[in-house]
């Protein structure tokens, strides 16, 4: 049958060699559309490394006055936050960097010859943190590990991306790597890798020991807590009633909480403050444009080329043809024409993805992660190259079966009174 269906192609080549052309052109389209959602929702697909749901962030105000801040009242509104009966846990940062803040700041960690540009986070020991983050270790998958660990001095926590980048094969606890030029810092525990941004992939990350309780600024301008509530908890029903209570508990000195928000939201505050939420939001637009044009134009295209086919179809129905060979082979003929015009128009942006690589969230930096397939080269291009082919695919049958269906349904002599 196979043969029999490149010889009705091969006859009929100069109409295919224009349907060929158009599904061509629709191919190397469909790639430039699919392309940026498929590193969207990959990205989106990769684990956080903490834990969002039951996770608020409480900013933490100042009443201005000349006369400092305690940190006796630090410590007494912490301690009341905590008590709350719906609170399971809350910590607090000493800077700014946290997933899904404004900011991020890098420096370079090296070992031997190896060298990699990681983002950092201070962190108080034994103050929560990873209870209330639910960051795991790599080493059982449990906050519990890196919560208990006994830490000095500028000992840090390193993602393991970042781990098996400075040491590839090798557990890195306990080991030293060298900040700056020469100052060797140890690791104390390894961790799951964690997404800075919701809509990137996750950056190579250091959590850096803080042995000082409470830093000047945080006495002085405020800071951000965070809390986890605990489980079961509704999101709505707590913030109706933890608000009052903040109002009248959480007054302490000089501090007060100006804000509270579920984290959630500040997710997607980040999304839309980079830019990215309009971004995909654009990406999504196009490519639900481009899928309707698409399914009209092929489908179409497929619809009129199969409905000039009726006498022929009828001819086949005289000599005995069933209906289900004949709607068999009108796929097959389209299947083919599909399939060489799909993977021509993948090889023609292949000579762009060779030059210009490929679809990069704009204003992000690109993480060099090899173990994300956004960064395998030939996955990433035969994972899309497999979408572009279905989709063109699928489109292609609906065109196809409609009319095969119908034509394949009537009688040789209603088929054959027009010829």
């Amino acid at each position: 049958m196979l043969r029999h269906i490149f010889r009705n192609l091969w006859n009929t080549r100069k109409r295919n060699g224009w349907i060929m052309l158009e599904l061509i052109v629709i191919a190397v389209v469909c790639w430039m559309v699919v392309d940026p959602l498929f590193v969207i929702y990959y990205n989106r697909s990769i684990p956080d490394g903490y834990e969002s749901e039951g996770l608020y962030r409480l900013q933490l105000s100042t009443v201005p006055s000349k006369e400092q801040g305690k940190q006796a009242d630090f410590f007494q509104l912490l301690e009341r936050l905590r008590s709350h009966a719906q609170i399971e846990s809350a910590t607090y940062l000493v800077n700014g960097n946290y997933p899904c803040a404004r900011g991020n700041s890098f420096n370079n960690l090296s070992r031997d010859t190896m060298s990699v540009r990681v983002a950092f986070m201070y962190f108080v020991p034994h103050t929560d943190f990873f209870k209330t983050w639910r960051i795991r270790s790599v080493k059982d998958g449990t906050w519990e590990t890196l919560e208990n660990t006994t830490y000095l001095s500028n000992d840090i926590v390193l993602t393991s991306d970042a781990a098996d980048c400075l040491s590839p094969g090798k557990d890195l606890t306990g080991g030293e790597v060298y900040a700056g030029s020469n100052t060797a810092v140890r690791v104390a525990a390894v961790a799951q890798p964690v997404k800075m941004k919701n809509c990137m992939q996750p950056f190579y990350l250091r959590f850096i020991a803080w042995q000082d309780t409470v830093p000047h600024w945080v006495l002085e301008s405020g800071t951000t807590l965070f809390a986890r509530t605990r489980p079961g908890v509704s999101e709505s029903r707590f913030i109706e009633e933890f608000i009052p209570w903040v109002e009248e508990h959480l007054v302490v000195g000089r501090f007060f909480v100006s804000k509270i928000e579920p984290f959630h939201k500040v997710s997607e505050q980040s999304d839309l403050k980079e830019g990215a939420t309009s971004e995909i939001r654009i990406k999504k637009a196009l490519c639900y444009f481009f899928l309707v044009n698409l399914f009209l134009g092929i489908s179409g295209t497929f619809w009129l080329s199969t409905r000039t086919r009726r006498e022929e179809m009828g001819v086949r129905l005289s000599y005995g043809a069933s209906a289900w060979k004949i709607r068999l082979m009108l796929l097959s003929e389209a299947s083919v024409l599909t399939t060489f015009s799909v993977i021509m128009g993948c090889l023609i942006y292949f000579q762009w993805i060779v030059r210009e690589g490929f679809y990069v969230l704009a204003g992000m930096a690109p993480s060099d992660d090899s173990r994300y397939i956004t960064h395998q080269f030939w996955t990433h291009f035969l994972v899309v190259s497999g979408i572009v082919y279905v989709i063109m695919l699928v489109v292609t049958w609906i065109g196809v079966w409609i009319p095969a269906h119908n034509i394949s349904k009537i009688s040789p002599v209603t088929a054959l009174k027009d010829e």
